[in-house]
């Protein structure tokens, strides 16, 4: 029997998602089934989406709002509570489910940073399916410590240098 594997990706570094997307390749590879929840972001046009929701064996979805507004008292920030909490319910349904052997909770740890999605629910799912065999890949920036326990494998990518700060824009392929 499988033993369920849980990975996370935090830090300030770049890398995070695009660790995750490799191990994605790597599973749908061996033929494995995989669910993509994508926390916070809504932009259907960035490159691992277009390049992985259309292959056989990947079941992708974004849950967000896109950036959050600075003010966290925000009337909006409702809005991105509403859209995370459906990312966490469907984060939950795809940890339970046999359909999958592979889930990526991409930007989790931040939605759950902004006060966006309680951690208690996912702990409990993540505990639930021990046995499960299901690898568990997870990112964002600040991970909670809770959830640095729940996992196996905890990779922190810390920022020496990066191009936004010196003014170099986002672009295709590189996508900050």
């Amino acid at each position: 029997m499988k033993q369920q594997r849980i990975l996370l990706f935090t830090g300030n570094g770049k890398g995070k998602s695009t660790a995750a997307f490799g191990m994605l390749a790597r599973a749908l590879g061996h033929g494995m089934r995989a669910r993509v929840i994508q926390f916070v972001k809504s932009d259907d046009s960035v490159g691992e989406q277009k390049f992985f929701r259309n292959l056989d064996g990947v079941e992708w979805e974004q849950f967000g709002e896109g950036f959050l507004p600075r003010d966290p008292e925000s009337p909006k920030m409702e809005l991105h509570r509403i859209a995370a909490r459906k990312g966490l319910d469907a984060a939950i349904a795809a940890l339970h489910a046999s359909d999958f052997d592979f889930v990526l909770l991409d930007e989790l740890c931040f939605a759950l940073g902004q006060n966006l999605i309680p951690l208690d629910p996912l702990l409990e799912a993540l505990r639930s399916e021990g046995g499960s065999g299901k690898i568990v890949v997870m990112t964002g920036r600040n991970a909670p410590e809770a959830l640095v326990a729940a996992a196996d494998t905890v990779t922190e990518m810390k920022m020496i240098k990066h191009g936004y700060e010196q003014g170099i824009p986002a672009q295709k392929g590189v996508e900050n």
